[in-house]
């Protein structure tokens, strides 16, 4: 009988998501028509409304979604990590996907009968991959923009220098930098010439790109352009301290490599050993799953597993 609320359950869900699918099916072309308009029309506005006009974004194909999500702190976090990773998803989107997979894990448990606690366990484990792959996309972009970022403002100084105007030197570093670096400073020099003020268009690249050498360009162009002075100079200034941090980090990980590979080791054992214990002896561990002070003693096991993870990578964890 099991096997009827779970067949119901499952047609309701697709229902939704078909639905969705099938409302916002031909808007993303509609939404970017009308984000280009709206960037042209900005050529009209005053600088002091161009903040809250860029908030303007869309979370949501489906309109009713979208003025929820628009009402709610965490979407525009997540919309925010979203465009850092560069996936162009939008949040409902995301958010939907999410659920879904929570919703298979539990259901995938009630028909395997599994203890209900499990069932959820898996299921949130599951409603967490999405954000595992946009946290790893986000991670390794910003790597490779930081891995550029010295050479771009180089060449930026070096631009400068040459007699370029400030706005020619960003579209030097545009062309010449490989990806995300260059399309980061191409998103400014469009943005600029769109009407957007550079003020607001760097800000914008210190939301996309959240490193804090990012702030420290930008906070630095600022306040030239307010007080005056070499930019050039300035800007090999940083340069060579974000240079520095490099070697000074690539000698941390040497010294604390050995620490960074206990605790990996440290963490996977009681898996690892928990994995050939079934193997080998699968009557063994039953009073671990089915006795309820085994399940007890297995929570117990996993939450202090990851205490102690946790305060290995926060000891190992040096930042410069």
């Amino acid at each position: 009988m099991i096997w009827i609320p779970v067949a119901v359950f499952a047609l309701v869900l697709l229902a939704v998501v078909g639905g969705y699918f099938l409302l916002s099916t031909g808007r993303s072309e509609r939404a970017e028509v009308k984000r280009r308009i709206s960037l042209l029309e900005l050529r009209n506005l005053r600088d002091a409304d161009a903040p809250e006009f860029l908030k303007n974004e869309v979370l949501s194909d489906v309109p009713l979604l979208n003025r929820l999500l628009s009402k709610v702190d965490i979407a525009a976090r997540i919309d925010r990590r979203l465009r850092q990773a560069d996936m162009k998803i939008p949040v409902g989107t995301f958010l939907l996907l999410s659920l879904v997979l929570f919703f298979v894990g539990i259901i995938a448990g009630r028909i395997l009968h599994w203890p209900t606690i499990l069932s959820i366990v898996v299921g949130i484990g599951l409603l967490m991959v999405p954000n595992l792959i946009v946290d790893i996309k986000r991670r390794r972009r910003l790597k490779r923009f930081m891995n550029h970022f010295p050479e771009a403002l180089e060449m930026f100084a070096r631009s400068l220098r040459a007699g370029h105007s400030f706005t020619g030197a960003i579209q030097l570093v545009a062309q010449e930098m490989p990806d995300p670096t260059g399309p980061e400073f191409s998103k400014v020099f469009e943005e600029q010439n769109l009407g957007i003020p550079l003020r607001q268009a760097l800000i914008g690249m210190t939301d996309r790109v959240d490193v804090l050498d990012v702030k420290f360009f930008v906070t630095a162009i600022l306040i030239q352009r307010e007080t005056g002075g070499n930019l050039a100079e300035i800007i090999d200034k940083i340069a060579y301290v974000i240079r520095e941090r490099f070697r000074v980090q690539g000698q941390l990980k040497i010294f604390t490599a050995q620490a960074r590979m206990t605790g990996l080791i440290l963490a996977l054992l009681p898996i690892g050993v928990a994995v050939l214990i079934g193997i080998s002896n699968p009557d063994y561990l039953k009073p671990l799953w089915f006795d309820k002070i085994g399940r007890f003693m297995v929570a117990a096991a996993v939450v202090m597993q990851i205490a102690g993870m946790l305060i290995i990578r926060k000891i190992i964890r040096i930042k410069i």
